[in-house]
C-alpha cells in the first residue's frame, strides 16, 4: 500500500502527464522597506495613470501533512478568503525561478475541497482517505493588498503591493513587498517595467516566497543562516537546464542568508552568503563555454565585487574570533601598552564598517539592478540563443568531462606543495575550493563518476586541502596584520582604523606574510601582541594539506 510520501514522490516524477495549468504564472517579487512604502505607491500610481486601484484584505491558510510531504515535493496547497468567498490554490515551481504552475478553483468553505483537486497533479494523492485526514493548517498569511493594472509595450502587468504578516507556530513575521505578475503579453514588458521601478525606488528582488517564509517561521528557522542547498538535478537534464537549476539554488541561498546580514552578532550569515556567491562564480566558470554572451563578463565582474566585500567582512570575523588566543604583554619600556580590549575594539569597529559596506552595496542601485538583471539573465538571457551545441548534452556527460579536467589541473599545480610560496599555496586552495563546489553540484547524480564512494572522496579531500591551507592563510593574515600595525605606529598600536588584515597572496608581496610571521613571535616589540612563530613546511596544517593532496592525486574518480 503506497504511503502519502510515496504518492507525493510520484507526483514529481516522470510517471505520466497530469493536467497542467493553462499558462505558468510569471511573477517577480520585491521587498519594500516600510519607510519606502509610500514612495513605491506613488511610483505605481504614476505607472498606471487614469486607472483606479483596488484594495483587498486577504487571509490565506496553507495546508500540509504533519511531515510537510507537499512542501518537500515542491507543492503548496492554500485556501484564501477574499471578497466574501474562498479560492483553493495548488502551486509548484515550473522550469524557472520566476514561473510557477498554478491551479485555482473556487470552493465553498475555509477547508480544502479534495474533490476540486481532480484536475491538478495532486489528484491521485487526494483520492487517499488518509491524505485528507492528515491535512492541517501549517501557517496563515494576512495582508492588505493594493492592486494596480499597468500597461506595458508588450502586455499588461498586475502590480500588487502587500502589507501584512505571516503567523506560524506562535511566531509572526511582517510582510512588505511588491509583486509583479504578467497577465497578458510577453515577459519582456514586465522585465523592463521591473528594471524601471528598481532604478527609481529601493526595491530588492526577493525569490523567497511567502510560503517558504511561512514554513521556515513555523520551524523556527527564519532569520537563521542556512547552508548551501543542493540543486535538484535529474539525469535527463541538459547542460543548459542544469546550469539554470544550479544558479537558481545558489541565488536562493544568497537571498535567504542576506536577510540576516544586518546582524553583526551572527557571523555565519556573512560566511554562507559568501559561499553562495562563490558557488555562483564556480558555476559561471564551469559552464562558461555554454553561457558566454555579451553580459557574461559584466555578471562575473559584479559577482567578484560582491565576493570581495563579503570576503573582507569574513576575514575580519575570523580575525576577531581568533584574537582571544593571542597573548598580550602588559606593558613596554616606553610606557605603552596594548590592552586586549583596545585591540578587540578596533577590530570590531572594522567589522562594523565591513558589514556596512555590504549593506550599502546591496541597497545601492548597482546592487539592486545586478541581482535583478542576473536573475532574468539566468532565465531568459541572450546566451540561450547563442548556446553552443554542448548546451544540449546530458549533464552527466558534460560534468564528468569538466570535472576530470579541473582535477588534472589541480593535481598538476599542487605538485611540490611543501615548497610552494604562500601566494602559490593560496592559488591551490582556490582551485581546490572551486573543484569542491563544482563537484558538490553533482553529488548523487548518476553517471558523473565511476563509483559514488570515489566521488564522495573527491569532495572530502578537496575540503580537507582547502581547510588546511585556509588555516595557514589565517595565521599568515594575523601575522601580517600585526606586523603592519607595528610598522604603522613605530612600535605602538594604531587606533586609526586604516589597516585591515592582509591575507597572504592578496595585497602582500610574496613572502611578506611569511616574514611578518617570524617577526611577530614571542620576541616582538614590547606592548604589541605576541603571535606564535610560523615556520614554513613544519606546521600541522601543511602536513594535513600534503596528505590530502597525495590522496587526491592518486584518486581516479572519472
Amino acid at each position: 500500500m503506497p504511503t502519502i510520501k510515496n504518492l507525493a514522490e510520484r507526483l514529481t516524477g516522470a510517471s505520466g502527464p497530469y493536467l497542467m495549468a493553462a499558462e505558468p504564472e510569471v511573477e517577480l517579487k520585491f521587498l519594500v522597506a516600510e519607510r519606502d512604502f509610500a514612495k513605491v505607491e506613488s511610483l505605481l500610481a504614476a505607472a498606471a495613470p487614469g486607472r483606479e486601484r483596488s484594495v483587498q484584505r486577504l487571509r490565506a491558510v496553507y495546508f500540509d501533512t504533519p511531515k510537510h510531504d507537499l512542501w518537500k515535493r515542491g507543492f503548496i496547497l492554500r485556501v484564501r478568503a477574499a471578497n466574501g468567498g474562498y479560492v483553493q490554490t495548488v502551486k509548484r515551481p515550473a522550469s524557472s525561478s520566476i514561473r510557477r504552475e498554478e491551479w485555482e478553483d473556487r470552493i465553498t468553505g475555509p477547508e480544502p475541497d479534495l474533490k476540486r483537486l481532480k484536475n491538478t497533479p495532486l489528484a491521485r494523492l487526494a483520492r487517499k482517505p488518509s491524505f485528507g485526514a492528515s491535512l492541517r493548517p501549517v501557517f496563515e498569511v494576512n495582508v492588505d493588498r493594493t492592486l494596480y493594472n499597468v500597461e506595458t509595450q508588450s502586455g499588461q502587468v498586475e502590480a500588487a503591493l502587500d502589507q501584512g504578516s505571516i503567523f506560524a507556530n506562535g511566531a509572526a513575521l511582517g510582510i512588505s513587498e511588491l509583486e509583479l505578475e504578467l497577465k497578458k503579453g510577453l515577459p519582456s514588458g514586465m522585465y523592463d517595467l521591473a528594471r524601471r521601478f528598481v532604478s527609481r525606488a529601493p526595491l530588492f528582488l526577493n525569490p523567497i516566497s511567502k510560503a517558504e517564509r511561512g514554513y521556515l517561521l513555523g520551524r523556527g528557522e527564519w532569520g537563521r543562516p542556512a547552508k548551501g542547498s543542493r540543486p535538484r538535478l535529474r539525469k535527463d537534464m541538459t547542460s543548459r537546464e542544469a546550469f539554470q537549476e544550479i544558479c537558481r539554488a545558489c541565488l536562493h541561498d544568497f537571498h535567504l542568508n542576506a536577510a540576516d546580514l544586518e546582524s553583526c552578532e551572527d557571523i555565519e550569515a556573512v560566511h554562507q552568503s559568501r559561499v553562495a556567491i562563490r558557488r555562483l562564480r564556480a558555476a559561471m566558470t564551469l559552464f562558461k563555454p555554454l553561457v558566454f554572451d555579451p553580459s557574461y563578463r559584466r555578471f562575473q565582474g559584479e559577482l567578484r565585487w560582491l565576493a570581495g566585500l563579503l570576503g573582507a567582512a569574513r576575514d575580519l570575523d575570523v580575525l576577531q574570533q581568533n584574537l582571544p588566543r593571542l597573548s598580550f604583554n602588559q606593558g613596554s619600556a616606553g610606557g605603552k601598552a596594548a590592552p586586549a580590549a583596545a585591540i578587540a575594539g578596533e577590530c570590531e569597529a572594522k567589522r562594523l564598517q565591513a558589514r556596512q559596506a555590504i549593506m550599502e552595496a546591496l541597497e545601492s542601485e548597482r546592487g539592486r539592478a545586478f541581482l535583478l538583471d542576473f536573475a532574468l539573465w539566468i532565465e531568459d538571457g541572450r546566451w540561450q540563443a547563442l548556446a553552443a551545441p554542448a548546451a544540449k548534452t546530458l549533464i552527466a556527460k558534460f560534468a564528468r568531462a569538466k570535472l576530470k579536467k579541473r582535477l588534472t589541473k589541480l593535481t598538476q599545480k599542487g605538485a611540490d606543495l611543501e615548497k610552494l610560496s604562500p601566494p602559490a599555496r593560496h592559488e591551490i586552495r582556490i582551485e581546490a575550493k572551486k573543484l569542491r563546489y563544482m563537484a558538490e553540484f553533482f553529488a548523487g547524480l548518476p553517471g558523473v563518476a565511476r563509483e559514488r564512494k570515489n566521488f564522495k572522496a573527491l569532495i572530502n579531500l578537496c575540503e580537507k586541502l582547502q581547510e588546511s591551507l585556509g588555516a595557514m592563510r589565517d595565521e599568515e593574515a594575523f601575522a601580517a596584520y600585526l606586523h603592519n600595525q607595528r610598522a604603522e605606529t613605530n612600535g605602538g598600536w594604531s587606533t586609526s582604523g586604516k589597516t585591515g588584515p592582509l591575507p597572504a597572496g592578496e595585497g602582500t608581496q610574496p613572502g611578506a606574510a611569511e616574514g611578518a610571521a617570524h617577526r611577530t613571535g614571542p620576541e616582538s616589540v614590547s606592548g604589541l601582541p605576541s603571535f606564535p612563530q610560523w615556520k614554513p613546511g613544519k606546521t600541522k596544517h601543511l602536513q594535513k594539506a600534503v596528505r590530502a593532496y597525495a590522496k587526491l592525486a592518486a584518486l581516479q574518480p572519472f
